[in-house]
């Protein structure tokens, strides 16, 4: 019972969450976030959204827009759960033991999920034309990425 716990724990922990950013333009950049484990997966969008407010308020601009957005899921392996299940039977004569064992080994693969992210951040000016209706960079930031 121990056992189970601490494996979906591990595995609930195991994983983490890393966001690339390769500039396009001036106003523009490229993220692509890259999650796996069960802690990180449903916190990709929060983490994408957070570095790009960042990526914004850094270069000087207040708004910005997704463009040419893309999502991915999957799992990845990380471990094998086994289990052995056996008898033995000893015998013993005088100063010698004489002994068999017979025994079964059950393993279950396991995979942590992965979720990966890649937008475009069009960046802007509060006064220019593109920042009507855009994400507010700071408030994007004071949510923690949540919107």
């Amino acid at each position: 019972m121990y056992r189970a716990v601490a494996l979906t724990a591990a595995l609930a922990l195991a994983g983490c969450a890393t966001t690339s950013e390769m500039p396009l333009a001036p106003n523009a950049v490229r993220l692509d976030t890259h999650a796996s484990g069960a802690l990180f997966t449903g916190a990709a969008g929060a983490i994408t959204m957070k570095k790009a407010a960042e990526a914004t308020l850094s270069r000087g601009y207040t708004h910005f827009r997704f463009d040419q957005a893309s999502t991915a899921s999957g799992s990845r392996f990380v471990g094998m759960s086994s289990n052995t299940f056996g008898s033995a039977n000893a015998t013993v004569m005088g100063n010698t033991a004489y002994g068999t064992y017979s025994g079964t080994t059950i393993s279950t693969p396991m995979y942590a999920p992965t979720a990966d992210i890649g937008v475009t951040v069009i960046m802007f000016h509060a006064d220019e034309a593109g920042a009507q209706g855009a994400f507010d960079a700071s408030e994007v930031l004071n949510k923690g990425g949540r919107v």
